[in-house]
């Protein structure tokens, strides 16, 4: 399953309802997007204070992959937010040469419609062996009525055999501490997949499931 433009804006910059990534209950991105004419659906619940429930559909095009969810936390009360995301793939990762993305992404409140948050996101895919994969992130980051910030992050994934892998990744921005984050994924036929993610920061613990849909993965 590829992870979206940037994570949905940082996850609204990093978990709370008011920031900036573009698509996926993971923070740290692969260097990986759709190919041109195929879509996906990635989307979570996170279980932390009243909840939140996200969606992420996206499509490739002209070697570009497009996306635009929404996310609805049950304790914001600025209401549902908006995201959309673009990401380009400038060097395909293989078994022995590492990926490399670019992507951008915005968020904006439904109560103003206003731009809320911004992020520009470099990504590296390195593939250690058959088994693992490290992702790492150099973003930076605004947030409306306030200063840029950079930030970034690690990945891993651990192939633990044909349908399971294993997830963990840390991502750290200036003025906002770490955010960690681990877990597992279980893929199935016809390129449905779940997820199951505890994470913590300094504001506390969550668990997250995900639900993707990739028509066209194997």
């Amino acid at each position: 399953m590829r992870r979206l433009a940037v994570s949905f804006v940082v996850a609204a910059m990093l978990l709370s309802p008011c920031a900036a990534r573009a698509g996926t209950s993971l923070l740290v991105d692969d260097a990986g997007t759709l190919p041109d004419g195929r879509c996906q659906l990635e989307s979570w619940l996170r279980l932390r204070g009243g909840g939140e429930a996200t969606a992420v559909p996206a499509c490739g095009l002209g070697g570009v992959e497009y996306s635009l969810g929404g996310s609805a936390n049950a304790g914001a009360p600025s209401g549902p937010w908006l995201s959309a995301g673009l990401k380009r793939t400038l060097r395909d990762m293989d078994e022995a040469t590492p990926g490399v993305a670019v992507s951008l992404g915005g968020s904006w409140r439904r109560s103003d419609h206003r731009l809320a948050a911004g992020t520009a996101n470099l990504v590296v895919s390195l593939p250690l062996d058959p088994s693992w994969t490290v992702h790492v992130n150099m973003s930076w980051n605004t947030a409306r009525g306030g200063p840029p910030w950079p930030g970034g992050g690690v990945g891993m994934q651990y192939a633990l055999g044909a349908h399971w892998s294993g997830l963990a990744e840390l991502y750290a921005a200036r003025g906002a501490g770490g955010t960690a984050q681990a877990g597992l994924r279980r893929s199935f036929a016809r390129g449905l997949s779940f997820e199951l993610l505890a994470g913590h920061d300094r504001d506390g613990h969550w668990l997250t499931f995900g639900f993707n849909y990739a028509p066209g993965d194997s």
